[in-house]
């Protein structure tokens, strides 16, 4: 069973790091050759990875770690 110790993420938090750096590295040299692309990542940046960031730091790590309350209703 996975445990939800900072330790157990790291991994895999280091690799998505070494991901997005090798990807943006790739993403900057091919917009030093097609100027046009900027305007593509920029598109793709506000429509998709934005909204994505957003909802997994909301709902995936903030929303997650908030208690819920004592409900004195249960019957």
């Amino acid at each position: 069973m996975a445990s939800n110790k900072p330790s157990a993420n790291s991994g895999t938090m280091i690799a998505l790091f070494g991901v997005l750096l090798i990807s943006g590295s790739l993403l900057g040299l091919m917009s030093l050759v097609l100027p046009q692309v900027a305007g593509v990542i920029i598109v793709v940046l506000v429509i998709f990875v934005l909204p994505i960031s957003f909802h997994y730091f909301v709902w995936g790590r903030w929303l997650s770690r908030m208690k819920r309350p004592d409900d004195d209703n249960d019957a």
